[in-house]
């Protein structure tokens, strides 16, 4: 039998290829006697058997040539093209970081039409799925696909919702030679996660303007998508491609009955990092933090009062009144 790969529910299954040619996420299957590993494993596969000169019936990847012309008026700004160009370069696997209003959905049509393959496009909200599916059928024509908000459509180009995506990329994900991801940063988060996890797509292009996370997770971008590959800020266009803008500092103070609360909530979850020896500013701790707090009753205390924390300062009434003063 010749050695073969094969797609099956977000997993890839080889069968007579030689363990030392697959990629450390394989592992054995004993229900079926072969290896198996996730999806995303694909392009480290592909590229492991193509520098051991070592040829497969390649039955896993269902994923076409786009031959869709893009058919935008606009011209690429010279940023755009180098952002593009970088993610080529950095062999079509990369997290590209624009500002807000810099145009990262052009770019991606661009990474759309160079790449020349059926792309899927995850987007965290259903609302940025009609702005997507508005968008590429302007640049792409008819059809453009859904998967989200009561819509079940698979093109050759398709826009879908993270939580959809989730629940049918055990279907489809060999269907996509692009995958990118919009505002990834949402990405690290588990079930988020998986839709990357279960999806073979080789290119993988990434888009935020803030791909830090509280949580210190974004360094799983990089195996989940690929590194930074073009990364400008708002410093650097504004006043050129982005409107200039001053950043003025509005302190808002809380009522006396807001300042007892949040001292007292912070107070919790202090005292239980202090205990436990978690320096939550350090790499990982955060993570940490996480994981001890499950554990116990006053771990998990002290996450509820991170949150009421957080909820005071982010949700007090005087940032309301504020807002309306300066509208």
């Amino acid at each position: 039998m010749k050695p073969s790969l094969h797609f099956e529910g977000g997993t890839l299954v080889t069968q007579q290829v030689p363990a030392e040619l697959l990629p450390n996420s394989f592992v054995f299957d004993d229900r079926i006697r072969a290896f198996r590993g996730p999806a995303i494993a694909y392009h480290a596969l592909i590229l492991s058997l193509h520098r051991a000169q070592f040829s497969i019936d390649d039955q896993a990847r269902d994923y076409v040539e786009l031959n869709r012309p893009h058919k935008s008026s606009r011209t690429p700004r010279a940023y755009q093209n180098d952002a593009v160009n970088s993610w080529w370069d950095a062999g079509r696997r990369g997290v590209v970081v624009l500002p807000t209003g810099a145009g990262k959905s052009f770019v991606a049509e661009l990474a759309i039409a160079r790449a020349n393959r059926s792309a899927l496009i995850l987007a965290p909200t259903i609302d940025l799925v009609s702005q997507w599916h508005d968008n590429l059928t302007a640049a792409f024509g008819d059809p453009i696909g859904v998967l989200g908000g009561g819509v079940h459509q698979l093109e050759a180009i398709t826009v879908s919702t993270y939580d959809s995506a989730h629940i049918h990329m055990h279907r489809y994900g060999n269907k996509f030679g692009l995958v990118i991801f919009d505002e990834c940063h949402h990405l690290p988060s588990p079930a988020y996660a998986s839709s990357a996890e279960g999806c073979l797509a080789p290119f993988r292009l990434g888009l935020t303007a803030t791909p830090e996370r509280p949580d210190e997770e974004e360094t799983r971008l990089d195996r989940l998508i690929g590194p930074i590959s073009y990364r400008l800020e708002i410093t650097d266009l504004a006043g050129e491609f982005l409107a200039d803008y001053q950043t003025i500092t509005i302190r808002i103070h809380l009522t006396e009955a807001e300042m007892v609360n949040w001292k007292t909530a912070r107070e919790t979850y202090r005292e239980f990092v202090r205990i436990r020896g978690i320096s939550v500013g350090r790499a990982g701790g955060w993570q940490r933090f996480l994981q001890a707090a499950a554990g116990s009753t006053d771990g998990r205390a002290a996450h509820q009062a991170w949150l009421e924390s957080r909820r005071i300062l982010h949700e007090t009434p005087a940032k309301l009144s504020a807002l309306e003063g300066l509208l």
